[in-house]
């Protein structure tokens, strides 16, 4: 495939660094940037660069797209060029609103193969491994899960202290860890030291679900960051350590109470993220030039909607600190249909209330004062159209189409 970067943050510079050098992919261009274009390395030869996204758009030699930043004209960028055809990678920003990762659950299901979130550790080959290993119930029934982490800050005010947006991104891509590794979460319990103008000193998130064990997710600031997971199941406990950001990671598994030989891998940057997106396309037949191009029943999923889902769960942690108590996240499948009747019971409530209103405003001026037999004609058309117009509404109900694509019942962010 032939790709251009859009953007210059660290995680897609890598995954444009591993296209650069994987054998069956081309880094053609990249889409210059106030302020980076000029400091954009060179990372393959004959690269291209292109003085705006548009230009992208009608583009047949470019097959893929790997955006990253959060700004309002790269959300724009990811919804048109998904419309067009094109395949578009894209890291994870929190700093984008929670709308904009529910918006494109439902472009993705009506577009599916087109859109691929750039998820941290899901793809690592150790991983892999980990997960391969719970489902031949190697470990047992599991018991117990732990994330810790120590993540590198600033000092500030003598001490060293974390912002809320650096706690949340390293547990967006933790949150999706555990995901994949145990099962659905749907009920968040957190606890944080410190406050959110001077910063954190100690976090604490506790994820339970019916079908998945508990797990505790903790991240306490330190001066260089470090990570572990423990599973501990029945029959064996494993630890997976080391530096998720670079891939630098060790798988250790300790059976009978005997620690085993560790196992340790190393991926240079962003090649698992991109060997991730080769293995999706690989499952099914992604759309590669033509904006025509039909997306068949064997289309690759994209995982927005975990994405979406660890988007909600890190929102919950949000509402759970600031009403301190246990946030209960229930899910339910993005379509135009329940983005329909969302809206419109909004609008029908508001307008019940106005209308109820103004009938109180007419009965007290009709009371009060004589009034035309004509005006009143009119004033009583001019309250209760449009109610009359909102219910005629409500057979375009029948005209919203449903997901393109079946999903669980907990595929989609939903409300508390």
């Amino acid at each position: 495939m032939r790709f251009v970067l859009f953007g210059d943050e660290p995680v897609a510079l890598d995954v444009a660094r591993a296209i650069a050098a994987h054998p069956e992919h081309r880094l053609i261009g990249l889409v210059a940037g106030p302020g980076s274009s000029l400091n954009m390395p060179v990372l393959a030869a004959g690269m291209r660069c292109y003085r705006n996204w548009e230009e992208l758009l009608a583009d047949a030699d470019v097959d893929a797209v790997v955006v990253s930043g959060a700004g309002p004209e790269k959300q724009l960028a990811v919804r048109q060029l998904i419309e067009a055809g094109k395949v578009v990678l894209l890291p994870p920003e929190l700093t984008q609103p929670a709308e904009f990762f529910y918006e494109l659950a439902l472009v993705e299901s009506e577009n599916p193969g087109r859109l691929f979130p750039l998820l941290g550790l899901r793809g690592h080959p150790l991983v892999v491994r980990l997960r391969e290993r719970i489902s031949q119930n190697a470990l047992g029934k599991i018991l117990h899960v732990q994330i810790e982490r120590k993540i590198a800050a600033s000092r500030a005010e003598g001490g060293l202290l974390l912002a809320s947006s650096k706690l949340n991104r390293a547990l967006l891509s933790d949150a999706d860890l555990l995901r994949t590794l145990c099962g659905a979460y749907d009920q968040v319990t957190a606890l944080r030291s410190g406050d959110v103008s001077q910063g954190y000193s100690l976090a604490t998130v506790t994820l339970a679900g019916s079908a998945a064990p508990q797990a505790v997710w903790t991240a306490a600031a330190g001066t260089e960051d470090e990570w572990r997971l423990t599973l501990s199941g029945q029959s064996a406990t494993v630890m997976l350590e080391g530096q998720p950001e670079s891939g630098r990671l060790r798988l250790t598994e300790i059976p009978g109470g005997k620690a085993a030989v560790p196992e340790e891998f190393h991926a240079e940057g962003g090649a698992w993220l991109l060997e991730t997106f080769d293995d999706s396309v690989a499952a099914g037949s992604a759309p590669r030039k033509s904006a025509a191009a039909v997306p068949d029943q064997s289309q690759p999923i994209s995982l927005w909607e975990e994405l979406a889902r660890g988007v909600e769960l890190v929102d919950a942690v949000e509402r759970s600190v600031r009403r301190r108590r246990t946030i209960d996240v229930y899910f339910e499948s993005p379509s135009e249909r329940s983005m329909f009747k969302t809206h419109m019971t909004a609008v029908g409530c508001s307008l019940l209330v106005l209308t109820l209103l103004a009938v109180v405003v007419y009965l007290v001026l009709a009371n009060a004062i004589v009034l035309p037999p004509l005006l009143k004609k009119t004033m009583v058309g001019v309250i209760f159209l449009p109610l009359g117009v909102f219910l005629l509404l409500q057979l375009l109900l029948f005209v919203a189409r449903p997901a393109a694509r079946d999903a669980p019942s907990d595929s989609a962010p939903g409300r508390e």
